[in-house]
């Protein structure tokens, strides 16, 4: 809630003694904390208000920085508007337990391991540990210790020009008792919280998916806290095993920020995680889900459980990772005021800092960059009585015909993906590819499909999988397998198994040589972007050593292009072309709204499309959606007939013959090609909400783009848009 700067002192300071922030977890065992809210005041009341326990350690031009030394607790006063961040709850509730109200009142809380190994939460005043703060130029640092744990740590808190940078490194970390044991750490989690259902129309930004608001203005009917982890679970530790179960899996994680707009376009904050990604979650809690406080934070995670399988029967015990993540701990909270206070002034901050930190490809300049994926499915394999027979279902010469005969149609510019096209067909394919699948093509026949291709700026992406591997192919030994902390073998559906990083580089990198000889310089990479594990089989590695691992592979100069399917932002920065971008979220029952919030921070650095087009069970809604997300279509291909793939591991595509897609294809490539051809350099200004259904995208060139989901004609901005239509106004002109 934020101070009216127009009421009387009084009630500025009566504001600022409403307490804000702190963000908290489900703990097990424990209740989890929640934040109060508090985003207000002035600069006056700051030190007038919390003189006693608050005072001045640092300031620029645009911000000043307040410290409660005993609690670590943390006031940020915004010059420009007067108004005051909370980092913590300065007043007693007497709603919360003693647990909550610790953490909330804490500038540090941590999770530890006690001797009956149980987890146990310890804030500041809850554990009554010691703190030394001392002033630097730009902030402060705070030694920590948690003299009955044996646990201390160092707290590194900076500001900069619009931001906090808060750090607690790696090297500090002590543990002197081996009877405790560190398993996570939050700093400031109330920072930003508010109490309660909102007057004001505001929201919280999670990362689910493509992106979603909770709504801060209306009650929740959820009872659970979104929680999701960055860059998804580690397989390593036994997390996200995938079975057949035909249950949805929530989307991942695909950059760790989120954001807080107490109220949309006043004041708001992104926050992005810039340490210990790799092992940390995100949380969310709305008001009603556990306490009264709207929060979102943080957790970076040292330890994990895992269970420890004692025998054939599945018996077992769950055991405390011995050894800690490694890692500095750090996020930046970056503060937003006027126009720039929304979830798309948020991803513009978030895409500046990513752009300055070399995580962004490098901006769109190419005026012929592929708005269509055209995905050939060229064989499979299919299990018999005895043995198995491959499939051929779209040869090299019906792949030259079909691409042909769509550029004659009008798709001109495209680039096209063979799948399947190693020998076994698409999941009997082993990791090292070669030799071809000689029912679909010789060698001199991809060679000139290749080179024709090319010459005509159809450029042609060979799919490869180096993690995944089908249990019934070959090309990889046992020991390549990815083994689990406690001794499993890791695979998916029971069919395909994971392989250690490692191996996975070492594959790629004998398989160099074979590309060159062929010209096959762009390769489409499956699976290297949707999972980041630890491995404990014949090479050991951290979750944070597989993520180097599989950006030194897409840094490989052989390959003159990699696209890469659904990838995390470690590996942004190495697509030329970002595939199966997500184009909603997971819809989670206290999710209010689905937002391109990926879109908005990638759009005019990267390329990118979203998931087939085959599957979309109503056309028109995702045909705008494309158009409102500025993201381009793609399809799977075959000439066969799909319902030759049944019993096959593609069973799963049960719609793909060009003879019946064709026409939609066409009317996709031509609608969104026509739609964002303005845009197609530009990057992402603004998305505005300005009534049901109906939205106003602004992009940095001054072209606005308007969609209208509804079923019904709106007038806008003095111009019409149809029903279930969109508008295109370039530079102001419709």
């Amino acid at each position: 809630m934020f101070h009216d700067k127009q009421r009387l002192p009084a009630i500025v300071l009566a504001l600022l003694l409403i307490a804000l922030s702190i963000c908290a977890v489900a703990f097990a065992e424990q209740a989890a904390p929640s934040p109060e809210a508090l985003n207000t005041g002035n600069a006056a009341a700051a030190e007038a208000g919390t003189a006693a326990s608050y005072e001045k350690i640092a300031e620029n031009h645009r911000l000043a920085l307040y410290v409660n030394k005993a609690t670590l607790g943390m006031k940020v006063e915004h010059k420009d508007t007067g108004d005051i961040w909370n980092g913590t709850l300065d007043e007693k509730d007497e709603k919360l337990n003693a647990i909550w109200q610790s953490f909330f009142e804490s500038g540090v809380t941590i999770e530890y391991m006690d001797p009956k190994r149980s987890i146990r939460m310890a804030s500041i005043t809850g554990e009554q540990a010691k703190v030394n703060v001392q002033s630097i130029q730009d902030g402060f640092t705070a030694d920590v210790h948690y003299e009955n744990l044996g646990i201390a740590l160092q707290l590194i808190v900076r500001l900069t020009e619009d931001a906090l940078e808060i750090t607690v490194p790696d090297a500090s970390i002590e543990e002197t008792k081996e009877d405790y044991r560190l398993q996570s750490l939050f700093m400031y989690p109330y920072f930003g919280a508010t109490k309660g259902v909102q007057e004001e129309s505001g929201y919280m930004v999670i990362p689910d998916g493509s992106g979603a608001l909770i709504g801060l203005n209306e009650p929740t009917l959820a009872t659970q806290p979104y929680i999701g982890r960055v860059y998804g679970e580690d397989l390593g530790l036994g997390g996200g095993f995938m079975s057949d179960s035909f249950a949805r899996a929530p989307e991942p994680i695909y950059l760790p920020a989120f954001g807080i707009a107490p109220k949309e376009g006043d004041t708001a904050l992104v926050s992005f995680i810039t340490g210990g990604d790799v092992y940390s979650e995100i949380r969310a809690y709305p008001s009603g889900v556990t306490t009264e406080y709207n929060w979102t934070t943080p957790k970076w995670i040292y330890r994990e459980q895992y269970f420890q399988p004692i025998d054939l029967k599945g018996n077992g015990m769950t055991l405390n990772q011995e050894e800690r993540n490694r890692f500095d701990a750090s996020q930046k909270i970056m503060l937003l005021t006027d126009g720039q206070a929304d979830y798309s002034g948020m991803a513009k901050r978030l895409r500046q800092e990513l752009d300055a930190r070399g995580m962004l490809p490098a901006e769109r300049t190419d005026a012929e960059a592929p708005p269509l994926r055209i995905e050939f499915v060229a064989a499979e394999t299919k299990r018999q009585m005895l043995g198995s027979v491959v499939l051929p279902m779209t040869t090299v010469k019906e792949m030259e015909r079909i691409v042909d005969d769509l550029r004659a149609s009008g798709v001109d510019r495209m680039m096209v993906v063979i799948r399947g096209w190693t020998k076994g067909g698409a999941t009997g394919a082993s990791p090292d590819h070669f030799p071809f699948e000689r029912k679909v093509g010789t060698e001199e026949e991809w060679k000139a499909f290749v080179e024709k291709y090319k010459a005509l700026g159809v450029p042609v992406y060979f799919l490869t999988d180096y993690v995944l591997a089908h249990q019934s192919a070959g090309g990889y030994q046992k020991s390549d397998i990815l083994k689990t902390i406690s001794g499993q073998f890791a695979n998916l559906y029971n069919q395909m198994w994971f392989l250690q990083p490692e191996s996975s580089r070492t594959l790629f990198r004998n398989e160099i040589p074979t590309f060159a000889k062929y010209g096959m310089t762009n390769l489409a990479m499956e699976s290297i972007g949707d999972v980041l594990f630890s491995s404990y089989g014949k090479e050991v590695s951290t979750r944070g050593d597989s993520m180097e691992i599989y950006q030194a592979m897409l840094s490989e100069e052989a390959v003159e292009s990699f696209a890469v399917y659904r990838p995390k932002l470690y590996l942004w920065k190495y697509a030329d072309r970002i595939m199966d971008l997500p184009m909603g979220s997971s819809n989670f029952l206290l999710e209010t709204e689905e937002i391109p919030f990926l879109q908005l921070v990638l759009k005019g650095y990267a390329d990118y499309d979203s998931p087939a087009s085959n599957f979309h069970a109503n056309p028109q809604e995702k045909l705008l959606r494309m158009i409102d997300y500025a993201s381009y279509p793609s399809f799977f291909v075959t000439d066969e007939d799909p319902v030759e793939l049944l019993g096959t591991g593609m069973d799963w595509l049960y719609t793909s013959q060009y003879s019946v897609w064709k026409e939609q294809i066409v009317l996709e490539y031509e609608t969104v090609a026509q739609a964002l051809a303005s845009v197609k350099d530009a990057s992402f200004e603004k998305r505005e909400k300005l009534r049901e259904g109906v939205f106003r995208n602004s992009f940095s060139n001054g072209t606005v783009i308007y969609i209208n989901y509804s079923l019904q004609a709106v007038t806008v901005d003095g111009s019409t848009i149809p029903a279930q239509g969109y508008l295109v106004r370039e530079g102001g002109r419709s």
